[in-house]
């Protein structure tokens, strides 16, 4: 079961935000007290982390108000962190589970928890929680339902199951039930190396074992052990449980009152102890040692988290237990350390994170962790007026909102806006067409972001500004580029024709042309055009069953201008085409989903823009320069 996505709600500043994404490896940033550490420790409330106790003080002090009030704004009335987690075929089938599941953690002001699982449950309420009915209320509820007993009337066995039978056959809701102990026993276990961890290892170690520990209980013979201690000591606590129920009965005046203990064993490492030597000297208690000496044995436990978290060695004589997912979470562990130690911190989150069953969960402001990591798995905290909130790039992200989150994210790191200009190499593309849809394209056809590749794309929009802007790049020693249509080449009325861009310092090779045979538009098969268009701007005669055909859009191809063409044949043809040409790709891009989709002439297009972007670099300046 692996924690694919996290939901907040009053705790801390984390106000009420929703959708952040849990990856392989993830790296949160911001600036300080936006909710960075705060992310950390919901995920570890949720999980049951016991290195996390959530107390009054956390609620959040911020409701909904004006800002102009002059009282001080409430608390929250609870804390709920809430957690979709994906199960593995194993665990949906042997459960009888879906997947997503969605499971959630509430603490109310009174010191209370719970977990909850959302399930489908019988749609009539009567029939929900029948284990824990009396016999006088199975019979009532039998009574009124028209079930009846299977044995002996006065056993509550005879009335229970034809009840569970009953309840089983009518239809299911989902709501939020306590989560049942198979569920529990599946969820991630967590691994929390904290802010302060890199001065105490004994904090690192009593992390790491008790992740073990409880992955050791769930061996059937260790877990047959604890059930049998959970019996028993559930019927030594029987009589004063009745004791209690007859007393609230016996005070409140209730006909009936129901009240089962449930006892839970959960193992966990009390204390570490830890001494250490050196050059020969007796052992002293770290606690005792220098600081200097405690950050370097923790980076070396937190080096050998994945090792020991992968260890699948069975305990003797016993099979291994089940290897459940394990969530690895660093607080800022680039904290006082130099860059090699911060390398050395990058290739191990890096290697944890490609296990197969852990995922890693880091909140940093270390510039060489975030770009160490592919943009997308950067989720980017911010505030307003106290509060929380979240940019996350998602896989469907547009460019737009890549050079915001971009942008944002800089700003909160104290980046100056220069630095935005220290990628690889610049490609110009003709117009917000090609800008607009690029990024979306190399994405689905390289398999990940364009700025994952160092390219700073921009739109040139046919000006001459964006033309002096690329010289004064290449005459600052820059990797310049441009993505054009092939048209341009004989086209003199062109922005980007080779005149032109000789004139302003530019080689042929520094110009990737594309087309089939001409432009952008017309890269794209007929077949999809068609599809398009059907779906998106039937023709005016679709009621008598008229539809677009490949066959009269690839009749275009033979015109001077095929985006010319096709605009206007689906603006004569239909009510609902964009009225304007650019628009038209625009709707194209939600068709193209996976690596086939994009033509040919795009992938070529794309590996010559990355071998340029490889090439670049420092180019160092002449002597006479």
């Amino acid at each position: 079961m692996k924690l694919v996505e996290l939901g907040v709600k009053g705790f801390r500043s984390l106000v009420d935000i929703q959708g952040i994404p849990i990856r392989k490896q993830t790296v949160l940033t911001g600036h300080n007290d936006c909710g960075k550490t705060a992310v950390l420790d919901a995920i570890a409330f949720l999980l049951d982390e016991p290195a996390v106790e959530i107390h009054f003080g956390d609620l959040s002090h911020f409701g909904d108000c004006e800002a102009d009030e002059v009282q001080p704004r409430p608390e929250a009335q609870e804390i709920c962190v809430e957690g979709a987690f994906e199960l593995s075929d194993q665990e949906a089938q042997q459960h009888a589970l879906a997947s997503p599941l969605l499971i959630r953690r509430r603490f109310t002001p009174d010191g209370k928890t719970g977990l909850e699982a959302k399930l489908p449950v019988c749609g009539d309420v009567r029939l929900r929680a029948l284990d824990c009915m009396n016999l006088a209320d199975l019979k009532e509820l039998a009574l009124s339902v028209g079930v009846e007993a299977t044995g002996r009337t006065t056993a509550k066995a005879s009335w229970l199951e034809p009840l569970q039978q009953y309840a089983a056959g009518l239809d299911t809701v989902m709501e939020w039930v306590s989560a049942p102990a198979e569920i529990q026993d599946i969820m991630p276990g967590m691994v929390y190396f904290r802010g302060d961890a890199a001065e105490s290892p004994e904090t690192v170690v009593r992390s790491i074992l008790t992740a073990k520990l409880r992955d050791y209980a769930k061996n059937e013979s260790t877990l047959k052990k604890i059930t049998e201690l959970e019996d028993e000591f559930g019927e030594l606590l029987k009589a004063d449980a009745d004791r209690l129920r007859r007393q609230v009965e016996k005070r409140c005046g209730l006909d009936s009152l129901s009240l089962q203990p449930r006892i839970q064993f959960k193992p966990s490492v009390g204390a570490i102890e830890m001494t250490a030597s050196i050059n020969g000297q007796r052992e002293v208690p770290l606690k005792s040692a220098g600081a200097g000496r405690s950050r370097r044995i923790a980076l070396a436990l937190w080096e050998s988290t994945r090792d020991l978290l992968e260890t699948a060695e069975a305990i003797p004589n016993e099979e291994a237990p089940p290897r459940r997912d394990i969530v690895i979470a660093y607080d800022e562990p680039d904290t006082h350390l130099d860059y090699e130690h911060q390398r050395r911190i990058m290739k191990m989150i890096e290697t944890s994170s490609r296990a197969s069953h852990s995922s890693v969960i880091v909140a940093t402001h270390s510039l060489n962790l975030i770009d160490g990591v592919d943009i997308q798995d950067v989720v980017h905290l911010g505030s307003s007026d106290g509060q929380a909130e979240i940019q996350s790039l998602t896989a469907q992200g547009t460019d737009k909102e890549v050079r915001r989150f971009m942008s944002n994210m800089a700003a909160s790191l104290g980046f100056r806006n220069s630095v935005l200009l220290h990628e690889k190499c610049f490609i110009g593309v003709e117009g917000p067409t090609e800008y607009a849809a690029f990024p979306r394209l190399f994405r689905i056809a390289m398999g990940y972001p364009i700025q994952s590749a160092g390219i700073a794309l921009w739109s040139c929009g046919g000006n001459d500004g964006s033309l002096k802007f690329a010289k004064f790049l290449k005459e600052h020693k820059r990797t310049v580029a441009f993505i054009v249509d092939r048209d341009s080449k004989r086209d003199k009325q062109k922005f980007f024709n080779d005149d032109r861009l000789s004139i302003n310092g530019f080689k042929p090779a520094e110009c990737i042309y594309l087309g089939n045979p001409n432009e952008f538009e017309d890269i794209f098969s007929g077949e999809l055009w068609a599809r398009v268009a059907n779906d998106k701007w039937p023709h005016k005669e679709a009621a008598q069953g008229r539809v677009w055909t490949a066959q009269e859009i690839d009749a275009l191809r033979r015109e001077p201008k095929f985006s010319h063409g096709l605009h206007a044949l689906f603006r004569n043809g239909s009510e609902d085409a964009p009225p304007k040409k650019e628009q038209l790709v625009g709707f194209l891009m939600e068709y193209i989903e996976k690596p086939s989709d994009v033509p040919e002439a795009l992938h070529s297009v794309f590996k010559k823009a990355i071998s340029i972007a490889e090439d670049a670099g420092p180019h160092p300046w002449d002597e006479d320069d």
